[in-house]
């Protein structure tokens, strides 16, 4: 029995000593990875191709017992696309991400651009009998947009919209009068009438961004501008003692198709 006891003894002492030999195991929860969020700001260029419609229209000379303006019958629009053009400029903006997959933000963006394009007058010859041109440029393109976007993961689809404004000069050339005035000397210059706006409108458009790095993000958008139509002063300093204003009613619209990319500030991912 006494042999019994000290045996026991042994075996538990034994034991304790193994068990504090014997390191404690820590129990660690298995990694989880970060959740991607397009929340952030962000700023970045681009470039593209963009594409332009302008007509002008003659309202007939306010002054001149409805005379037409010599390039179209009072009322009749003359239509002419500038042709597909390279832009180029820069934006910037900020996003939210809620309800998992939506994301809102808001966006600028500026854009140098050279829409240019001219088309001969189908209605009228000008001085001498020599073609009428009429002329359209658009050098700037700029938008403030909202714009709504279902994302999945670096993957981003979204729509956008807001106002748009574009800089634009014209010209008529050739004329052989502007409205009841003839240009020059005793007429004897051709009419070259100019003018210029700074144009406001809208833009709605489409795109695709996918977060491909830390911080970057690439696009590709489609974007449609319309710009209505307006009523321009077209000014001629050799018309009369000291020129001549008239106005010309110019529609446009413009399509462009770009492919941009996003520095994302604060982007930890």
């Amino acid at each position: 029995m006494k042999s019994l006891l000290l045996a026991s003894t042994a075996l538990a002492f034994g034991g304790q000593v193994m068990a504090a030999d014997i390191p404690a195991m820590r129990l660690k929860a298995p990694a989880v990875a970060p959740v991607f969020s397009w929340t952030g700001c962000y700023l970045g260029g681009h470039a593209g191709a963009g594409s332009a419609h302008n007509e002008f229209t003659d309202p007939g000379h306010p002054n001149g017992g409805g005379l037409a303006r010599n390039f179209a019958p009072p009322g009749g629009t003359i239509g002419f696309d500038p042709g597909t053009r390279f832009l180029g400029g820069a934006q910037v903006g900020c996003d939210y991400q809620f309800a998992t997959n939506w994301v809102f933000g808001a966006e600028g963006d500026f854009s140098w651009t050279s829409l240019n394009g001219q088309t001969t007058d189908p209605f009228f010859n000008g001085k001498h009998g020599n073609p009428i041109t009429l002329t359209s440029r658009t050098d700037e393109l700029a938008t403030a947009t909202a714009r709504l976007g279902y994302a999945w993961d670096h993957y981003m689809l979204y729509g956008k919209g807001g106002a748009a404004w574009t800089r634009d000069s014209y010209s008529i050339l050739n004329l052989a009068n502007f409205g009841s005035f003839s240009c020059g000397l005793f007429g004897a210059s051709p009419c070259n009438p100019t003018g210029s706006e700074t144009r406001l409108g809208w833009i709605a458009g489409f795109g695709f961004e996918w977060a491909f790095a830390k911080s970057w993000s690439a696009l590709v958008e489609f974007d449609h501008y319309g710009m209505g139509n307006r009523s321009v002063p077209f000014f001629e300093p050799n018309a009369g003692a000291s020129g001549v204003t008239n106005p010309v009613d110019v529609k446009q619209r413009i399509d462009v198709l770009k492919l941009g990319i996003n520095y994302r500030l604060g982007w930890a991912r």
